[in-house]
């Protein structure tokens, strides 16, 4: 294993980022197919809520919660033996299977039970129905989530982070096969093909990590499980305060969709579309980074390398911030036209593009300190210190919960303050984070990092100025007058929706990059290379 260092996670995050380019780049395609489609249709948006429910488990047992418990302690055992490392592996792999099984078959008798003798509304009946076609995808969903992690540990960015590509492409088949049904018929379709879809996904890592397994183990070793091994139960405490912060996030992340359904019966698929362009940019540059910050910032710590591990997160935070800052001005000026550019025709009419773009606006706000959030956290995750991310989580998510609850019924405000209440949540979770960690490691925002961070908001701020105002005045884009309550049109031919959003998007980046260029910003890769050249 090489030595890790700023360049090593540079590398391995644009490796990471090329494999979440992919994914979130047929992610967007699936998104467009499905509101060309459907549009915000009530039948589409009680399948969006049943999605989130039924793979509630995945957030809770996959993905972020499994790798950061994983990782380390992985990284541990694999320092002392790579054989007992392999085992750990293997034996992690198999009680998770049994552990979802037998949880997945709970949940889909209890779901029946509520289905058959419960007094439920038709509304109700139909978000379960859908939710129990989806779960047992959840067994495979987080089979992979497991691999993926294994995966970063050996530095196969690319793959781990690659694999969902295949599972949009088979969303998006399947989207298009089933244009000719009601949605209320392909919303029922739809959740059989988003199961098959994640046993493709896990199928594409199996591979690599049965090969790693054969690399450190014999054939017959590979299939002698010993689910009670004492390695996992080292491993449940960290994995239990994990899930009990990530499982806080996303039990809150359901309940957004249940305000958005008490605020409108399409709210759902407004926060739905929104927040898949808001986490775009989070995934590419914020996950990409902390995916390959974890597994170094745990080396660093088993070899008590202090001055490495400060150096590490520094390194990444700086990073984080100079590319979230232009995305999050970008999501401002540029939201009205990449919501209409992208889902502005078919069944998505101009009020549904209108109420997308103010649910954008509001998650765009969460979009710098959800980054530094998903940076922050694996520095407590890399000492095994659970506790206080899991508390983090937990206020994050009352204090989201009552704003949603004051937005929506006392205000009524719409759909687009539940993405308000969560940029809210977000911001209250890095300060929590950074308060505590700043008491443990010291001040992580020496002065020359506050300095790249004032220099970047400043060529920020001048480049969404100056596109608004060109914008305005040059091709009578409506975000400036949505703003000021003025008269506006979106463009309906995709030609002039292009148009605008490249001209806006032209306008802003020469901006950025101008002002970058005159104030030395030495963040943003494109310039550091220019310099060099």
């Amino acid at each position: 294993m090489s030595e890790d260092s700023t360049l090593t996670i540079a590398r391995s995050a644009k490796i990471f980022l090329s494999g979440t380019f992919l994914s979130r780049a047929t992610g967007m395609l699936r998104d467009v197919s499905m509101a060309f489609c459907f549009g915000a249709h009530p039948a589409i948006a009680a399948f969006m809520v049943a999605f989130r429910f039924s793979h509630l488990f995945r957030r809770l047992f996959g993905e972020s919660a499994l790798s950061s418990s994983f990782i380390p302690h992985f990284e541990k055992i694999r320092k002392e033996s790579s054989e007992e490392g392999a085992k750990f592996f293997r034996d992690l792999s198999f009680s998770l299977f049994l552990l979802l099984s037998l949880i997945v078959c709970v949940c889909e008798v209890g779901l029946f039970s509520a289905l058959k003798w419960g007094a439920l509304s038709d509304s109700t009946k139909e978000i379960i129905t859908l939710s129990m076609l989806m779960l047992p995808g959840v067994v495979f969903i987080c089979l992979f989530a497991l691999n993926a992690a294994l995966l970063q540990c050996e530095k196969k960015f690319f793959l781990s982070s690659g694999a969902p590509a295949l599972f949009n492409i088979f969303w998006i088949l399947a989207v298009l096969l089933l244009n000719t049904h009601t949605p209320k018929e392909a919303a029922l379709y739809l959740s059989f093909a988003v199961t098959i879809a994640f046993v493709v996904q896990w199928l594409s890592t199996l591979p690599a990590s049965l090969k790693f397994l054969r690399k450190h183990l014999s054939l017959k070793e590979c299939f002698k499980i010993n689910p009670f091994s004492s390695h996992l139960k080292v491993l449940v405490r960290s994995f239990a305060l994990t899930v009990l912060g990530v499982g806080a996030v996303q039990i809150n992340s359901a309940l957004d969709a249940v305000f958005a359904r008490a605020s409108s019966l399409e709210g759902p698929a407004y926060l739905w579309y929104a927040i898949r362009m808001e986490q775009l940019p989070l995934a590419l540059f914020g996950i990409a980074l902390a995916s390959a910050l974890l597994p170094p910032l745990s080396r660093a710590i088993e070899a008590a390398d202090f001055s490495r591990y400060r150096e590490l997160l520094g390194f990444a935070l700086r990073k984080g911030f100079s590319l979230m800052l232009p995305c999050t001005m970008a999501i401002f000026v540029l939201g009205a036209s990449s919501v209409n550019v992208l889902y502005g025709r078919g069944d998505f009419t101009s009020e549904a593009i209108l109420h997308t773009t103010f649910c954008l606006w509001g998650y765009g706000l969460s979009l710098i300190p959800s980054c530094f959030v998903i940076l922050l956290a694996p520095a407590f995750y890399a000492k095994k210190q659970y506790l206080i991310p899991t508390l983090a989580s937990a206020f994050s998510v009352l204090i989201n919960c009552l704003l949603n609850a004051l937005f929506v019924f006392v205000f009524e405000w719409g759909a687009f303050a539940i993405a308000i209440g969560t940029s809210f949540a977000a911001a209250f979770n890095f300060y929590f984070l950074s308060y505590f960690l700043s008491k443990k490691v010291g001040s992580f925002f020496p002065r020359a990092v506050l300095l790249s961070f004032a220099k970047t908001t400043v060529c920020g701020l001048v480049a969404a100025g100056g596109t608004l105002l060109i914008g305005h005045f040059l091709i009578q884009d409506p975000t400036l007058s949505i703003v000021l309550g003025m008269p506006y049109a979106f463009p309906s031919s995709f030609l002039m929706q292009f148009l605008h959003f490249s001209v806006l998007t032209a306008i802003f980046g020469l901006l950025f990059l101008s002002y970058a260029f005159l104030l030395k910003l030495e963040d943003i890769p494109l310039l550091s290379r220019l310099r060099k050249a």
